[in-house]
C-alpha cells in the first residue's frame, strides 16, 4: 500500500511540476532599414508578437536584438512579423559578423 501512494505522489508531481520555457535572445540582420522609422516600425512589429519581452533595433548596424519566451513564440514568429511590415529579417548566428 505504501509503495502504491508514493508513486500516486510521484506521478503527481510530474504533472503539476511546471515546465520552465527558457528566455532566449536572438540577433536579426534587417538590412531593409534605411530610415530614421524603420527601427520604430520593425520594433513595434516585433514587440507585438506574443512571448517578446524586449526589442532593441539599431538604425546603423540594421540589427534587431530580441528577448522571448520561446514556449510562447519562435524565431520564424519574429521574422514573419518583420516581413508582414516590409522588412526581411536573417538570424545572425553567433560568432557570425553583422
Amino acid at each position: 500500500m505504501k509503495l502504491k501512494v508514493t508513486s500516486l505522489a510521484l506521478l503527481g508531481i510530474m504533472f503539476v511540476t511546471p515546465v520552465f520555457a527558457a528566455i532566449q535572445t536572438v540577433n536579426l540582420s534587417v538590412p531593409g532599414m534605411f530610415c530614421a522609422s524603420c527601427p520604430f516600425i520593425v520594433q513595434a512589429a516585433i514587440g507585438d508578437v506574443e512571448g517578446v519581452q524586449s526589442v532593441d533595433t539599431d538604425l546603423e548596424s540594421r540589427t534587431a536584438v530580441v528577448t522571448y519566451d520561446d514556449e510562447l513564440t519562435t524565431i520564424a514568429d519574429i521574422m514573419f512579423a518583420t516581413a508582414i511590415v516590409g522588412y526581411e529579417a536573417f538570424l545572425i548566428e553567433d560568432g557570425a559578423g553583422s
